[in-house]
């Protein structure tokens, strides 16, 4: 393809037809939202999907527009890596033709293609039409019915203008607009209006040419070649074979064209007699999930042996409750996920805490302080970071009132501090709500309150511990846990949330 002159021009084509359309549109192609008004995507619809509809597609989708196509060949796979939705035609015919390029379809493919046309191009702003069949006139693709239903301020670029059109009022080598506003470009020269840079893609296709012929023995050996070439006959390069007329006063006869790589077909979907085979024999899928539930009793039984009921009870409990809360996540939350969950093991404050308030060691009192200091860090820089990876995921004009799950924080200060009997339900309430806080992330809407879960449920750990400090080891824990705050926020302020590791 590198000497194919016909796709280089092409590709110019369908680039310059975007920006043609884009002229007379006169309106935005991306959605924006402004003081002056909300306005939404130009809608744009390709019918053909070769050099120059893929072209226009590519250029379409830069511009913000939202891109519909087709073609007569299934090329859906094409269409939609590069973004764009596939239209469908409900009418089985195969439209690959030689050499690569698609063959006119039949009459009755036509009647519902074009009903389907009219039907896409009355909600589209922008139709761009590329289909040409080599040697044929081009087909009529957009009827005057079709226009008719196209909205005011619509435009259709026919870029088969050459052959006669795809729309059936384009008027070769002009543009004008029909009574109902539709404006319709037949331009023959799309290239010639971009000339530098489709003068620059037939220069190098000329440079790979002349590459072709000589090889690597440079400039030199061209007219070697090219006779080489010609004396070899059918075994000679195709391409040296085909540039040449006529030799000695004597026409060269052309070589037949190459066939093109025979496209490989779609794999069938399977019939329902191999569904029905593929699936596993019920009474065997039974027996392995009941051995496997057999074992897992069987080792949660051993896990009891000389440990306290309440300890088991609750190590399985919150195992399972974790395991589905985490299992429930979104995709794209993963990293939030990481981050909220960095900062609920920053409980590990608590520990701290509590030996502060219960050894007698100076070594390792010094050591439950450290650990108050780090895991503050880790608590407030986590969260923080968790809310700014959170606020990546808004919309312009969305509304948080999130902060508001914060106020049980105050019901946790409250009962700490006026029903001391009521601090292992705090302790119990404040786990819930950090097992919460993960549910919360299953999906976007509930991602920031889960965060705000997360907030509480450490809050109301961190209460229920420290009202039974001692004075002296409130003040410290206060200051390091100050500290931490301090350090953990700015921390997590200054790091980038996008460079964070992605899960």
């Amino acid at each position: 393809q590198k000497l194919d002159v016909l796709s280089s021009q092409a590709k110019v084509a369908g680039h310059r037809a975007v920006i043609e359309a884009s002229y007379s549109f006169g309106r935005f192609h991306t959605a924006e939202m402004t003081a002056a008004g909300k306005y939404p995507p130009s809608q744009t619809f390709v019918l053909g999907c070769g050099v120059a509809g893929l072209a226009a597609i590519g250029t379409s989708k830069a511009m913000g527009s939202v891109v519909r196509a087709w073609d007569v060949r299934d090329v859906s796979d094409q269409v939609h890596s590069m973004g764009a939705k596939w239209v469908s035609v409900d009418f089985k015919e195969s439209g690959e033709g030689q050499g690569g390029y698609a063959k006119e379809s039949s009459d009755a493919f036509k009647k519902v293609q074009q009903e389907t046309f009219k039907k896409v191009l009355s909600e589209c702003d922008i139709a761009i039409s590329t289909a040409a069949i080599p040697g044929r006139p081009s087909p009529l693709l957009i009827t005057k019915d079709a226009v008719s239903a196209m909205r005011p301020g619509s435009v259709v670029v026919d870029l088969a203008a050459a052959g006669g059109g795809n729309c059936e009022l384009t008027k070769p080598g002009e543009v004008y607009t029909t009574p109902n506003g539709v404006t319709i470009i037949g331009y023959s020269d799309m290239p010639a209006r971009m000339s530098n840079q489709a003068s620059t893609m037939y220069a190098q296709n000329m440079c790979n040419l002349l590459r072709h012929i000589h090889g690597k023995e440079k400039a030199g050996a061209f007219m070697k070649n090219l006779l080489g070439a010609l004396d070899a006959g059918e075994e000679g390069d195709i391409v040296s074979r085909s540039i040449v007329c006529s030799r000695d006063g004597q026409l060269v006869k052309m070589p037949p064209p190459p066939q093109p790589t025979p496209v490989k077909p779609k794999a069938a979907a399977p019939t329902a007699d191999k569904k029905a085979a593929a699936k596993q024999d019920p009474m065997k899928a039974a027996l392995i999930g009941a051995v496997a539930l057999t074992i897992g009793v069987g080792c949660m039984l051993a896990m009891g042996e000389g440990v306290k009921t309440s300890l088991l009870t609750t190590f399985l409990l919150a195992g399972a409750a974790g395991y589905q809360a985490v299992w429930g996540v979104a995709h794209a939350l993963h990293t939030p996920l990481m981050s909220v969950t960095n900062a609920i093991s920053g409980c590990t404050a608590i520990g701290g805490l509590l030996l502060l308030e219960k050894t007698d060691s100076g070594f390792a009192w010094f050591l439950a302080a450290l650990a108050v200091l780090v895991s503050a860090v880790n608590i407030f820089g986590g969260f923080v970071v968790s809310q700014r990876m959170l606020d990546l995921f808004k919309k312009p004009g969305d509304k948080d009132f999130s902060g508001m799950m914060l106020f049980p924080g105050v019901v946790f200060l409250l009962v700490a501090l006026t029903r001391p009997e009521l601090l292992k339900t705090v302790t119990t309430v404040s786990a819930l709500l950090c097992v919460a806080a993960i549910g919360g992330l299953a999906t976007m809407s509930t991602a920031n309150m889960g965060c705000k879960f997360g907030i509480v449920g450490v809050f109301g750990a961190m209460v229920a511990t420290m009202v039974d400090l001692s004075e002296e080891n409130l003040v410290v824990s206060s200051i390091l846990l100050a500290i931490g705050a301090t350090a953990g926020t700015t921390l997590g302020m200054k790091v980038s949330p996008i460079a964070l590791p992605q899960t």
